[in-house]
């Protein structure tokens, strides 16, 4: 398993100085999410700037509309361009969310019969992403196929690959490590996202929250699963100070490496 930071839990930073200290934290490589790092003409550029420092073996489509990405069919698009332009295996997405009126992302969503062919992924997996309940109190399904069994039917029907997130699914109350077994077996699972969740708290270090994720690595481990898994913390837990900041990431890719690999009494 390679292990990766995402970029879009330290969005503030610039883009190579979250690079920088993914790779001093001990990353394996990072998770990249467009965001306005990449807002402009010259991305390529940059991307290329920071894919010198350590390699992105993900990369998620902007989850906020960016000025130079269109819409999100155009976001999508042009992420599975970039991709393939550097070198990117997996192409990380959500599905269309009517709680957010996505009117015109449901309707080409839906069209799709067969995503790898029509999108022209040689080479790149596209992943849709199980998503979470919205809300502390409401708990509202804001995505549509929100109940991943219906998304993983989906896909399969639709040839489509899958990440699979724990804290999205931890707000439905459900065992993640058996919701993990179902993404494992369709054969299509590419990507993990790894946080803690405890009560209305998501997106935290692991061992802020309440999920058995030594144990679900572990399981990982044993069934075989070699894709990446990446660190993808909420924002405001990471400190903005630089080296607690940094004590910080190196305790958590140490956990996720000594579980991933098996090295949990060594």
């Amino acid at each position: 398993m390679k292990i990766l930071f995402s970029t879009g839990s330290l969005s503030h930073l610039p883009l190579k100085e979250i690079f920088l200290l993914a790779g001093r934290t001990g990353f394996d490589g990072c998770d990249l999410v467009i965001q306005q790092h990449l807002d402009h003409q010259g991305y390529r550029e940059t991307l290329r700037e920071c894919l010198d420092i350590l390699p992105a073996y993900a990369l998620h489509v902007p989850f906020e509309r960016l000025r130079s990405w269109g819409s999100q069919v155009e976001a999508l698009k042009k992420s599975i361009g970039l991709a393939k332009e550097f070198s990117i295996p997996v192409v990380n997405f959500h599905p269309p969310s009517w709680l957010y009126l996505e009117i015109a992302y449901l309707r080409w969503f839906r069209k799709i019969r067969d995503f790898q062919e029509e999108l022209g992924c040689v080479g790149v997996c596209v992943a849709l992403e199980n998503m979470p309940l919205v809300g502390e109190e409401t708990k509202r399904r804001a995505f549509i196929l929100n109940d991943f069994n219906d998304m993983l039917k989906f896909g399969m029907e639709r040839n489509l690959y899958f990440t699979f997130d724990t804290t999205h699914l931890a707000t439905f109350d459900r065992d993640i490590i058996a919701a993990f077994f179902a993404f494992y077996k369709t054969g299509r699972l590419k990507h993990l996202h790894l946080s803690d969740h405890s009560g209305h708290r998501s997106h935290l270090f692991p061992g802020a929250g309440r999920l058995p994720l030594a144990e679900l690595l572990k399981t990982a481990r044993t069934l075989g699963y070699d894709q990446a898994v990446s660190l993808e913390v909420a924002p405001a837990e990471l400190s903005s100070t630089g080296e607690s900041l940094a004590e910080a990431l190196r305790e958590a890719s140490a956990f996720l490496k000594r579980h991933a690999a098996g090295q949990e009494h060594g």
